[in-house]
């Protein structure tokens, strides 16, 4: 055989592992008909209208990790450098909130009814706390 013909053939060969490769690594389109979890009977996932969220001090305490808070109450004292203790009618809860989000027109007192957007951050040696993205006066 001349070695024309082995390249040839050595290519030949080549491409076909190519190509068979790409073929067995083509994915499977195989159909699995079995009930969605959540799913009704119909085969329709059900879906909560609105996503649950602590609106009380007393429910943050007690929710998971990363559940959105809003939350109306009053800042009552700062414990340190960003971190307030914040009040409503079913308790209180430590609350991380950066100086940015702090109202530059405005002072907030223990007397002035706010709102807390955040999320629940869950500790293992301490309660839950808030950490606010946004606050808003009330008025």
């Amino acid at each position: 055989m001349s070695k024309k013909s082995e390249r040839r053939l050595s290519l030949t060969v080549a491409a076909s592992l190519i190509a068979g490769g790409v073929m067995l690594s083509a994915p499977a389109h195989a159909q699995i008909n079995v009930p969605q979890a959540g799913a009704t009977a119909g085969g329709a996932v059900a879906v909560p209208a609105v996503m649950p969220r602590a609106v009380t001090v007393e429910q943050a305490l007690k929710a998971p990790k990363d559940m959105e808070a809003v939350i109306e109450g009053h800042i009552i004292n700062r414990i340190k450098h960003e971190h307030y203790t914040f009040q409503d009618a079913s308790g209180s809860i430590e609350i991380e909130l950066d100086d940015k989000y702090l109202p530059t027109n405005q002072q907030i007192t223990p007397e002035t009814l706010v709102r807390i957007i955040g999320e629940v951050d869950t500790h293992r040696m301490k309660p839950n706390d808030i950490d606010v993205k946004r606050l808003e006066i009330v008025k």
